[in-house]
């Protein structure tokens, strides 16, 4: 049965609270919390206190691991080895916490979508970190899922491959689809990441998209009149993933 998730990060401040209880109004079944620093380990409100609000109002919790700073697919063995360190840092730290999941980015600052001869060491980066991601993650008890953020669907076919389960999130689909082919390529890519990862998608992230003359941003406000909106609902009757 699909299960819908609400984001929740620290940068909501007192407003936390809050929005658990109008999540659990609106009927959204667990939160994803975003760990991005000082949570897990510090702040002026404790992830503690979020998790047991969470708990009171009858949702779980998955977690999405930190990405800012952490470069998990560098071709930099120094930037990738210490990204791997904070990553266990951080489940260590949540690893008491009952979770549904912990999503991951695999992320370089690299432009491997512009200069070829970096492609297979930023894949060979990434590959290397889904198997120390993985071990870590099972060691600790936490089911890891890996997302994709700037790849094409060739290199993350590669890492989906190797990974256990995957989060398609569709607003990272379009926006590197629009930098690196045009708006026009748009429906076509989408659909082919569709046919590719149908089968391993469990989970599903997805915003509103707003495109400005040659610009595009994700992670905004929808409504029902985004067509890929529908065209994601469609598509979860295939694809049937655990969470959205």
């Amino acid at each position: 049965m699909l299960r819908l998730g609400f984001p929740i990060w620290y940068g909501y401040g007192e407003r936390v609270e809050e929005l658990i209880r109008e999540a659990r109004k609106t009927g959204f079944d667990y939160l994803e919390v975003s760990l991005d620093y000082p949570w897990p380990f510090k702040g002026s409100f404790q992830l503690g206190e979020v998790v047991e609000a969470a708990f009171s109002e009858g949702l779980s919790i998955a977690f999405h691991a930190p990405w800012r700073d952490l470069r998990l697919s560098s071709p930099f063995e120094d930037v990738r080895s210490a990204s791997l360190k904070i990553f266990e840092k951080v489940v260590s730290e949540i690893s008491n916490y009952e979770a549904d999941y912990l999503v991951v980015h695999l992320s370089t600052d690299q432009a491997a979508d512009r200069i070829e001869e970096i492609r297979d060491e930023v894949l060979d980066a990434a590959l290397s970190s889904v198997d120390s991601l993985k071990r870590i993650s099972k060691s600790f008890g936490l089911r890891l899922v890996v997302e994709n953020v700037r790849e094409d669907l060739e290199m993350f076919r590669k890492i989906a491959s190797r990974a256990s389960r995957i989060c398609l999130d569709v607003g990272h689909v379009i926006v590197s689809t629009v930098r690196r082919l045009g708006r026009e390529r748009v429906d076509e890519e989408l659909e082919r990441w569709l046919e590719a990862l149908r089968d391993k998608v469990e989970i599903v992230h997805y915003s509103g998209v707003r495109f400005e003359g040659k610009w595009v941003r994700d992670h905004q406000l929808t409504d029902s009149s985004d067509k890929y909106l529908r065209r994601i609902k469609n598509e979860l009757k295939e694809m049937k993933p655990r969470g959205l």
